[in-house]
């Protein structure tokens, strides 16, 4: 299997290099998501991308789990129309594999461990850093798969937009930033369609968010910074309750609302550096059948840490001390509490970071312990990555190789859901070590990058299904094993003309060598962005593959795998300025009507057109 990954992937790499794709620039900008400090992308030692406000218009998408459809290494599964559960897997890892962030924050929900981008709908994103690969040594248990960190927007002066179109969507932001203040709300509203795709009732959603950001400058190189994160969301699905293994038209619907805050508080004194953050983060789940409600559960997260750094030359030591609690309420409400829970989850984690920059040559090692404070074993983690530039050749070839960490969420250990799921309390934590080998290349106006990985992981935490339908949560007994093969392109064929590209092959197997579900073959994207007047009209276009992939029909006992048929989704964006404040835009989603299916039995929506108004 490596040698036809390799084989592949020398081919595609030829590709892109006779039409001069790039790897998502080589960007200067310090990238915060890597390590313990920021540091210039193209002195990273492991794979990161960032795309920027100019990247994020091209697909102007309403959830930031498009965007990523442009991302190396990264899969989409979507569950019906936007606004229903989707994850993001990398790397073939799992969805809760991927940590999230927000303004540094952890923005998961603390009740199932995992972020649902879904209920990230209409979240205003000025940027988003992606780390591929593992990075416990540094971000601690989640983060296995890879680390996605999104900034707010932030626009000078005020700024806004109103769209509406296809499926009875509209949507709109406003926000204003001035020196040290910034602050927008947005929201989306949409019928959706129906997922069970039977004719039946659509399924739709709402969501509405407002944030608060702000720095000030405290005299004597110190500064305070804060954010602050209301969201609510509300999302309706279809179920299969009878258990034949296709949706049934049901009214089923989860209402979620996020409250966050966080600050930090930088400076210097004496010889080092001092980053203090706070963050709390909470989320309230109702759900609800046919309008009466069976549940709800509420997570909190509060995190204090600490991290002093040492600069002397080229070298940087970087020290953290990180405080974290969870907690976990759920209330069961349609069997009058038989099955409610109260848990609690404390640890005390303790990291170091080295970092070398001597010319051309990069080091960057990092190692953390986790006290896990009894409720499972204690974790050490670590990462060595190393880069070297050759000039010679406008060439830089990278290496990492480390470990991962992911702890049991409290629905693994403890969920209920009556006649479906019950949690296992005596789950292990997955423990993965990965490795990977890259190498970036650029060409004058173009730039390349061509990545391999390699990651095993164990005791991987699986869905085990019982004859009487119901489920439970178990440890794999093996190693299950991911490789694969990425690559990225930027070329700025003209001035006003930039064209970016990539291409991922995946191979994700289970401790039985069977391949592991919703992980496709193999992603590719290709945008265009085209500015075709100074100042004046703008168009984007953007085409993003999925490959075949394998789900379960959970239909007859044991379940049985089906193949999901790949698809390419179309984009386009235009903006015509009629103002010098004003400009008017149109918008395509999925232009070629695929029928693009994730999961399933779910149906997915159509071609999509909106128009909207931006306030530039």
């Amino acid at each position: 299997m490596i040698l036809r990954l390799t084989l592949l992937g020398a081919s595609a790499l030829a590709f892109n290099f006779s039409v001069a794709w790039a790897e998502e620039a080589r960007l200067l900008d310090p990238v915060e998501v890597t390590g313990l400090r920021p540091v210039e992308a193209d002195k990273a030692t492991v794979s990161v991308s960032v795309l920027t406000q100019d990247i994020l218009v091209v697909r102007a998408s309403p959830n930031p789990a498009d965007q990523l459809r442009g991302v190396p290494g990264a899969a989409v599964s979507r569950s019906g129309s936007l606004g229903g559960l989707t994850q993001v897997r990398f790397r073939g890892a799992e969805a809760n594999h991927t940590l999230v962030l927000f303004e540094g924050i952890e923005i998961s929900d603390p009740v199932n461990g995992a972020t649902d981008f879904g209920l990230l709908t209409a979240l205003p994103v000025g940027r988003i850093e992606v780390l591929r690969g593992a990075a416990s040594s540094v971000h601690g248990s989640d983060a296995i798969g890879g680390v996605v960190s999104i900034d707010a927007v932030r626009t000078a002066g005020v700024s806004g937009f109103a769209e509406g179109g296809s499926f009875a969507t509209s949507q709109g932001a406003l926000g204003w930033s001035g020196e040290h203040l910034a602050a927008a709300v947005s929201g989306l509203t949409t019928d959706g369609v129906d997922a069970a795709g039977a004719g039946g009732e659509k399924d739709g959603s709402e969501a509405l968010s407002g944030t608060v950001t702000g720095r000030f400058d405290l005299g004597a190189d110190w500064s305070l910074s804060w954010v602050g994160l209301a969201r609510k969301a509300d999302s309706e699905f279809d179920s299969d309750t009878d258990f034949d293994g296709l949706l049934n038209d049901v009214g089923r619907r989860t209402q979620a609302e996020q409250r966050l805050v966080g600050a930090a508080l930088a400076g210097t004194l004496g010889p080092l550096d001092h980053l203090v953050r706070v963050s709390f983060n909470e989320v309230d789940r109702d759900n609800f059948a046919d309008g009466v409600i069976t549940d709800v559960a509420k997570g909190q997260r509060t995190k204090v840490s600490w991290s002093p750094s040492y600069t002397a030359g080229a070298q940087t030591v970087t020290g953290l001390v990180d405080f974290e609690r969870e907690t976990y309420e759920r209330s069961d409400v349609q069997f009058g509490g038989a099955t409610d829970a109260d848990e609690a989850f404390e640890s005390v984690s303790f990291a170091g970071e080295y970092r070398l920059a001597a010319g051309a040559f990069d080091l960057a090692a990092s190692v953390r312990h986790d006290d896990n404070k009894n409720r499972f074993d204690d974790a050490t983690t670590w990462r060595l990555g190393a880069g070297y530039a050759l000039e010679s050749v406008g060439g830089r070839v990278r290496a990492s190789i480390g470990t991962g960490i992911k702890n049991p969420t409290f629905t693994e250990l403890y969920g209920f859901f009556t006649g479906s799921f019950i949690g296992n309390p005596d789950l292990k934590p997955e423990e993965s070590q990965s490795w990977e080998i890259g190498w970036e290349q650029a060409l004058g106006s173009a730039s390349y990058s061509a990545t391999y990985f390699d990651a095993n992981l164990k005791n991987e935490i699986y869905t085990a299904f019982n004859p009487d339908f119901t489920s439970t949560a178990l440890n794999r007994v093996g190693e299950s094993k991911r490789s694969g093969v990425e690559l990225a392109g930027r070329w700025q064929a003209l001035a006003n003309l930039s064209i970016s590209g990539q291409a991922t092959l995946f191979d994700s197997q289970d401790d039985t060598g069977a391949d592991e579900i919703r992980v496709p073959e193999m992603t590719a994207s290709l945008s265009a962005d085209w500015q075709v007047q100074p100042g004046g009209l703008r168009l984007g276009f953007a085409l993003d593959h999925v490959g075949e992939q394998g789900d379960f029909d959970f239909g007859p006992f044991p379940p049985r795998l089906v193949a999901l048929e790949a698809y390419t989704l179309a984009s386009l964006t235009v903006e015509y300025p009629l103002t010098e404040r004003l400009a008017l835009t149109l918008r395509g989603e999925n232009l070629l009507g695929e029928a693009a299916t994730d999961v399933f039995g779910y149906n997915g929506p159509g071609a999509g057109v909106f128009l909207g108004l931006k306030l530039r």
